[in-house]
């Protein structure tokens, strides 16, 4: 017979197997109501796994201490569990999320690893400050996630194993519900059921008032203690019952106002942009391009085209902030810094260079619609700004910043002062480079003379700056090499630029950055820069631009000129290359050609005016001839002249004809090279609906041509295909516009039909140029 000592033990044993086991379900339910906000990945997996191992080590020292005979519960034994998780539970977030990349674990620890784990929990609150839900997660957001559902667990398994209060128990996990109950106002459904459920079952295991102390043995004693025992016992689970489902309620109901009565910084951490649109500075070279949001960010417009009736082509990118720092995976953006105040009249760009000899200033005016940052939307030429309140330039990063975020609705607007810039110009820029040694810096890895060597290799057979950037940007246009991707392979190596040029798929953030991290390779100070797409007209002069219009591009430095943008984005998601960076006009530069309608023709004049010979018929009879017979010739004469006007016309005519269907062509303009080019895709069974615009149609083009080959389109077809919708569009829509010479535009219908046409056959596109060098 087993003694009753032996019984209390077994019975605390399975009490406290019984706890832990309910505190990880509510946890563990809890922690996927963060799915409301972080997007899907394996993250879920990692915190799982992560209160696992804290709930075994929690109850296994609780379980021991509970063996252990005790005269009366200490509140110090209780501590001794929670304390043991929290050691190991600090050593395995170290271990897990302190490691020098984001790959495998690193059970060798030191300080290294607590300032790695510092700096990335800074990252992910500054992730969580400026993206909006759901927010990809990333390595930082997954620490913080993991991290703050192990602190609840060890709080909750405190209250409800150690402190022996299952009906608090529920006051911890609210933590993990209000940041979706506040941002997005639900949690998932299956989320409340289990939480609650498991806190409920987790009231009637641990009842710390259930036992009652039999110390008689009358059947009457015995019976009312039951009575009591089961009374309490009901008494408290329907109060801990009530309890639940009441905070419950409040916490679902209050949550939509709890941002504006309480503005503290814990709840301040868990803020996010709800349904605003903010640009992310923390790019990752390994994350997949989640998706964007459709909310209008902007609108610009231009004022002298609103007043003269005229319009206008878009304004170009607009760039949100720029970033030097790459620490082999993820992009920085350092420590913040404010220049001096924004005056109206002074033209804001770094070093004053190439600011002479551009075109015509444009004023362009902005309205903000759910774009929310610290930050205002600049172009990438020189400019002044007029915004109400106060702004600061800072030259270095050529950024205008305030110290309070943007609110939907401002207005603001600013000049642009274009460059003068040209593959010439560009090609002899002379002068010094910037004295900063991050603009060349590139992250030390297995495969860092690799990329270096490629670069060099793509660019062997250029002798200046330009032509080496043209080179680099061109390999990453080639659709023969590279394709546009929202899902990035995962890597096999340490270099995340190296993984990209072998795998060859990705988005912007992918193509940037490694032309940046090239370019600097071989001596050519580069950046990052971080904005929108020009966006879409919605009307002869509104442009609107939302967030899945956000990009990044890689901007280079040359003496001289300054900072100039180029495009290694594939044409299909970022549109034609800017007209400096343009290699079918870098090596031309010569004026562009005069309007066809101001050439004058050589064509021959077909109806010229008949001129008839004078009659010289037989002179009158002067000895008098009868009037019959003259009105007879004269009669024959006008038969005979009127059938010869007859003939003559009808032979006019009739070369007429012939001339117009064995003539050449007439010369070819932009409206009937596009509709010739519509018709010839038809033809290929290539077509679009008529609801389309210009600028999605070679998106368009491309994804049937994927779609039916399992190929890309050549390079040289996409980008000539987009050169012909941009000059469609800027004829119907520019104020000002120099038409295509018609040999340009002959040669551009001629590239994407045959390209199309080549694209569709059975025969391997053929690659030409270096390739990447091989792994191993």
């Amino acid at each position: 017979m087993t003694t009753p000592t032996v019984s209390t033990r077994r019975a605390d044993l399975s009490r406290t197997a019984a706890t832990t086991v309910l505190v990880l379900v509510a946890t563990v339910a809890s922690f996927h109501a963060l799915t409301v906000l972080i997007g899907p990945g394996s993250w879920t997996r990692t915190g799982t796994s992560f209160l696992l191992i804290l709930g075994l080590v929690t109850w296994v020292t609780r379980a021991l201490l509970e063996t252990r005979p005790s005269t009366s519960v200490s509140r110090t034994r209780s501590l001794v569990p929670t304390l043991a998780g929290l050691l190991v539970g600090a050593w395995g977030l170290l271990a897990l999320f302190g490691g020098v990349t984001s790959r495998g674990i690193d059970l060798a620890i030191s300080s290294a690893s607590l300032d790695r784990v510092l700096a990335r929990f800074a990252a992910g609150r500054q992730l969580i400050a400026t993206e909006t839900s759901p927010i990809e997660p990333s390595f930082p957001l997954v620490l913080i996630a993991v991290g703050g559902a192990a602190l609840v667990f060890l709080l909750t398994d405190l209250i409800a194993g150690g402190l022996r209060l299952p009906a608090a128990a529920g006051l911890p996990l609210l933590a993990l519900w209000i940041p979706p109950l506040v941002i997005e106002g639900s949690v998932p459904p299956a989320v409340f059921v289990v939480t609650v459920a498991a806190l409920l079952l987790l009231v009637a295991v641990d009842n710390p008032h259930r036992a009652v102390r039999r110390t008689t043995t009358s059947a009457t004693t015995v019976r009312s203690a039951d009575r009591a025992t089961r009374a309490l016992r009901a008494s408290t689970t329907l109060a801990a019952t009530l309890a639940i489902a009441l905070v419950a309620l409040v916490a679902g109901s209050a949550a939509g106002a709890l941002p504006q009565i309480v503005r503290s910084p814990w709840t301040a951490f868990f803020t996010s942009a709800g349904p605003t649109v903010r640009l992310a500075s923390d790019l990752d070279m390994e994350s997949n391009l989640k998706a964007r949001s459709e909310e209008v960010a902007l609108t610009y417009e231009f004022p002298e085209d609103r007043a003269n009736d005229t319009s206008s082509t878009d304004v170009g990118p607009l760039r949100m902030f720029t970033l030097t720092g790459f620490d082999g995976r993820n992009w920085r953006r350092g420590d913040a810094r404010q220049g001096p105040q924004v005056e109206e009249s002074n033209i804001l760009w770094p070093d004053g260079g190439g600011i002479s000899g551009g075109g015509e200033p444009r004023q362009v005016d902005v309205t903000l619609r759910t774009l929310r940052d610290e930050r205002l939307v600049l172009p990438t030429e020189p400019r002044t700004i007029t915004a109400p309140g106060e702004w600061f330039y800072d030259d270095a990063r050529d950024e205008v910043t305030g110290n309070e975020a943007t609110e939907p609705g401002m207005e603001y607007s600013f000049v642009v002062h274009p460059r003068d810039l040209t593959a010439q110009a560009l090609r002899t820029s002379e002068g010094g480079d910037l004295d900063d040694p991050n603009l060349l810096e590139v992250p030390a890895s297995s495969h860092q003379e690799d990329i270096r060597s490629l670069a060099t290799e793509i660019t062997a057979d250029t002798s200046n700056r330009y032509d080496a950037a043209v080179a680099l940007q061109s390999y990453f246009r080639d659709g023969s090499r590279f394709t546009y991707s929202t899902e990035v392979p995962d890597g096999q190596t340490d270099d995340t630029v190296w993984n990209f040029l072998q795998d060859r798929q990705g988005y912007c953030v992918q193509f940037a950055t490694s032309m940046t991290m090239m370019a600097r390779s071989i001596g050519i100070p580069a950046r990052m820069a971080v904005g929108f797409l020009p966006g879409e007209r919605t009307s002869d002069n509104l442009f609107e631009v939302t967030g899945k219009d956000s990009h990044a591009w890689p901007e280079l430095y040359f003496p001289g000129q300054g900072w100039v943008r180029f495009e290694p984005t594939p044409a299909v998601q970022a549109g034609p290359v800017p007209s400096w960076a343009d290699p079918l006009l870098a090596s031309n530069n010569a004026p562009a050609p005069a309007d066809p309608g101001d050439v004058p023709t050589n064509a021959a004049t077909p109806n010229a005016p008949i001129t008839t010979a004078p009659t010289t018929g037989p002179a009158p009879d002067v000895n008098g001839g009868t009037g019959a017979a003259q009105e007879g010739g004269q009669r024959t004469w006008i038969i005979g002249g009127s059938a010869l006007v007859v003939l003559l016309v009808l032979s006019a005519l009739a070369w007429l004809i012939a001339r117009r269907r064995t003539a050449p062509d007439p010369t070819p303009d932009v409206e009937s090279t596009w509709a010739e080019l519509t018709e010839q895709l038809a033809d290929l069974d290539i077509r679009w609906p008529a609801s389309a615009t210009l600028r999605n149609v070679p998106a368009l083009v491309v994804a049937q041509v994927v779609a039916r080959t399992g190929r890309q389109l050549p390079v040289a077809t996409t980008d000539a295909l987009v050169t012909l919708t941009s000059a469609v569009e800027a004829q119907r829509y520019a104020r000002t516009w120099q038409p295509p010479a018609p040999e340009t535009l002959t040669s551009l219908l001629e590239q994407v039909v045959s390209g199309v046409r080549e694209g569709l056959s059975d025969r391997p596109a053929h690659v030409d140029g270096p390739s990447a060098l091989p792994v191993g």
